[in-house]
């Protein structure tokens, strides 16, 4: 493996990945879907060995590429990363000036890593990766100018190594510390509010280059596509209850509603005075924040976000300060 002057990588293609491809290749029916299961077999198999380089696991024998049945009904190229997600890898051959996305790759995947072909075949190039929102919000090719380099990917799978994944909570999968609101909180506190803070916005804030929107609905209310989960948060001795409750929105949109509440932990009445709440998109930037006062109770944010969209919550109190993140 090799980094070129211009910082893409190039890997090496062993008879070993070919001995794979060739497999594959066999089993279709037709030469031309052959052609597309060779290439994608390589593309992947070289994106499994760049992890392995760069000590992020990853597991072919899940992925629906190494599947027969699946390989043999869809144009699929990917990765499974345990715990991460799938990722995409798309051949790209000599000449190509796009990345093209077959339309059943489209969701389900962290992203796409572009991977040029040599003309021999016996190596590739990665040329850069597109996130999900790059491909999701458009059907065309994405032209490979516009791909982000393969530290974006490293750095989404950091940020997912250390997130909360709130679409697993739909599979009932949750991490140990998020539990149901009742252990942790009487019913009538997250029903019922006396002293509310509501976070606010403005233009100061710069929400109109989010991409998290306003909320659809203002109140919280279970559904048949809600979910809700909350986190004790201990702040120098102090303990908050921070309560998310996620609604899907109907299949003609990708919206995804979401409810956050802070609570005194406890038998205390009110949140620590001066408590201050920071909504932060991906990059890092404001979008909405709050701060407790003498005689709150409760605060409130509620904001909209899209599949694989990222935030975090800051908390701070004083001199401590805590983050949680969250991948959608």
């Amino acid at each position: 493996m090799t980094i070129t002057e211009s910082t893409n990588i190039k890997v090496s293609l062993s008879p070993y990945a070919h001995s794979y491809a060739a497999q594959f290749a066999a089993e279709q029916t037709t030469p031309r879907k052959g052609k597309h299961v060779y290439l994608n077999t390589l593309a992947v198999y070289a994106i499994n060995n760049y992890l392995k380089w760069l000590n992020i696991p990853s597991n072919l024998a899940q992925s629906d590429c190494w599947n027969p049945g699946l390989r043999a009904l869809f144009d699929v190229a990917d990765l499974v990363l345990p715990n991460i997600g799938k990722l995409e890898c798309r051949p790209v051959l000599p000449g190509q000036s796009t990345l093209n996305v077959p339309l059943e790759v489209t969701e389900d995947r962290i992203g796409y890593v572009a991977v040029q072909f040599s003309e021999q075949l016996d190596q590739v190039e990665l040329l850069g990766f597109a996130p999900y929102h790059a491909i999701a919000k458009s059907l065309d090719p994405l032209p490979l100018e516009q791909l982000e380099s393969l530290d974006t990917l490293i750095d989404k799978i950091d940020w997912i190594k250390k997130s909360v994944r709130i679409s697993q909570w739909f599979e009932e999968i949750f991490q140990a510390d998020w539990q149901p609101p009742t252990s942790l909180l009487p019913q009538y506190r997250y029903r019922s509010s006396f002293k509310t803070v509501t976070a606010f916005r403005g233009s100061e804030l710069g929400l109109k280059r989010r991409s998290m929107q306003e909320p659809r609905i203002e109140a919280l209310r279970g559904n048949d596509r809600s979910t809700m989960r909350a986190k004790l948060m201990d702040l120098a001795g102090q303990g908050v209850v921070l309560l998310l409750q996620v609604n899907f929105q109907p299949p003609d949109t990708e919206d995804i509603d979401i409810f956050m509440r802070l609570y005194p932990a406890g038998d205390s009445m009110y949140l620590p005075p001066d408590l201050q709440v920071n909504l932060l998109d991906e990059s890092g930037n404001s979008c909405m924040k709050a701060q407790a006062g003498q005689t709150n109770d409760k605060i409130q944010i509620d904001f909209s976000c899209q599949p694989e969209e990222r935030f975090s919550v800051r908390l701070k109190l004083g001199d401590i300060s805590i983050t949680e993140k969250f991948i959608i």
